[in-house]
This record gives structure tokens, sequence and C-alpha cells, in this order.
């Protein structure tokens, strides 16, 4: 990865906003949606690990589902719809923080950049996993798959959560974990598209358009501190 960082184009200076996906990328909840789909599943008749779903997600969830049973559009309509009170009620309190999202999210608030959720989750589950991670007062916009007229990988979500900022693409950076959020960033035009190389490798995210890619969010971290830094300054200086 090394070889690689020497080609990234800098990070807008200052950056207007950050936008962030939730599911992997500041909460660690993979492994709690993936066993309450496993358990969904199961409960239906079609038996599937947790490690194999979780390799599959991305993609909307009932896609997910007919990648690993065979089942028609509408069944697994009917599966995802049972499957989101059980995990939201079962096993989404079971969430936490990723290692370093209170240091990067904290430092991102005191320099007074506005933050942004763009996610897959249904927007009143996303608002309910924030304010139980606390963050509620953290996120200026939060939008979910039924916030805008399409989900990831369409970049009609993030152009909502921008237009939600105030603010133009390309004074912006993305953090995300998969290929969708990639797409969805880049084709929104977004200056900074940053990859978590937790599910997704760095091949696979650049190609689908990330401009940065890191191993985790404390290295997520020291790649935006200088442009936090910025911001600050150009904060302080409007002052």
């Amino acid at each position: 990865m090394s070889a690689a960082r020497g080609a990234e184009a800098p990070l807008p200076a200052p950056p207007e906003a950050v936008l962030f996906d939730l599911d992997g990328t500041l909460a660690d909840s993979m492994a709690s949606i993936a066993e309450a789909l496993a358990d969904t599943l199961a409960r239906h008749g079609h038996p599937a690990t947790a490690e194999a779903l979780t390799a599959r997600f991305g993609p909307p969830m009932q896609d997910v589902i007919r990648a690993v049973a065979p089942v028609d559009r509408a069944a697994a309509d009917r599966i995802y719809a049972d499957f989101l009170p059980r995990y939201y009620d079962e096993f989404m309190p079971r969430t936490r923080p990723l290692p370093g999202a209170d240091a990067l999210l904290g430092d991102l608030a005191e320099a007074g950049l506005p933050l942004a959720i763009v996610t897959s989750k249904i927007e009143r589950g996303a608002r309910a996993l924030i304010g139980r991670l606390g963050w509620s007062e953290r996120f200026a916009a939060v939008v979910g798959r039924d916030t805008a007229p399409e989900q990831k990988p369409s970049p009609a979500p993030v152009r909502h959560a921008l237009a939600a900022l105030g603010t133009e693409a390309s004074r912006c950076v993305f953090v995300g974990d998969t290929a969708e959020d990639m797409r969805a960033a880049a084709g929104a035009g977004v200056a900074a598209v940053v990859g978590l190389a937790v599910i997704r490798g760095e091949a696979q995210l650049r190609a689908a358009g990330a401009t940065h890619v890191r191993e985790d969010l404390e290295a997520v971290r020291r790649l935006l501190r200088p442009a936090a830094r910025a911001a600050a300054e150009a904060g302080d200086a409007r002052r």
C-alpha cells in the first residue's frame, strides 16, 4: 500500500465536510447484522453462515439474500422484512464503535467540520444506532436507504447529504468500507473518497473509485488530521 500512497492526490485543504458510511466504517456492526440475517434465513429454511453473508455485504440486503438462498425477489423482500425487527430489537443493541471512531469524530468536530452519515440502513434505524453510540450531536445530516430516491451505489444519497449540509462535493471527503460506498461517493464527485480495507481489499476499493485507502480508523485519523487542522485555522480566520 505504501507505493500507492505516494501517488495519492491531496485532500481538500480545508475540506468543508466529511461524510461517513456507518456499518463497518464507524460502527462495529457487521457481525451482528450477519448473525441476525443468518438467524432469519435459517428460520425461513435457508441456512447460511455469518461469515458467508459478511463477504457479500455492500449491495442491498435483498440482493445478499438472493445470493445465498434460491428465492425470488418477493420472497427476499419477505425475509428482509422479517430480518429488520429481529436485527433492531435483538442484535443491534450489541453494536459498539469501531476502534478509533470516537477519537476521529472528536477531532473533526473540534475542527468545526460538518459531518454526515450516508448508510444503507433505513434512516430511523441509523438514527437509533447513532443515538445508542452517543453520536446524535455529531452529525448534521443522516441519509438512509429510504431517505433519497435511490440507495448506494447510486450517488443520490451522497448528493442528498451534500445538499443537506449546503456544501459542494469538490470540497468534501467521504469515508466508507465497500465498493458500493466508493462508487456512490465517486459518482457524486466527492473530492477525496477514503476506503477502509477491512471487508474489501485495496484493489477492489480503488477500482470502485477510492482515492485513498487505509487499514483502520486510526490511519484515517492520521490522514485527515492536517485537513482538520486547516479547517480549524480557516474557521479561526473567519471569526
